[in-house]
């Protein structure tokens, strides 16, 4: 189980740098980027669920620090912005669409 937390913070260490940033989008259709913010944002509370219950545990061998709780946060509500921008430009798009039809 130990390992199984370890390498759970190993793969979080990894990619900690990218959970904030957008998804690249070059060459996705909205529905793909659509699946893929709703995957990440899935990833990202779970992640946040495991952060806060590992902290909270009483246990001194987590791994994560409250740090990384908040970045994880952080990253969720990034996340929500990115979604929230998707959503502003397949809007757009439809009425550009219907605007020209």
């Amino acid at each position: 189980m130990a390992e199984c937390r370890a390498t759970d913070y190993e793969t979080y260490r990894e990619i900690m740098g990218e959970l904030i940033k957008p998804i690249l989008a070059e060459g996705l259709d909205v529905e793909t980027l659509k699946s893929l913010y709703e995957s990440k944002a899935v990833y990202l509370e779970n992640l946040r669920i495991k952060c806060f219950k590992e902290l909270n545990s009483g246990k001194r061998t987590s791994h994560f620090t409250w740090d990384d709780y908040h970045l994880v946060v952080r990253a969720i509500k990034e996340n929500c912005n990115h979604v929230r921008h998707l959503i502003l430009v397949a809007v757009n798009e439809k009425l550009e669409c219907r605007k020209a039809c």
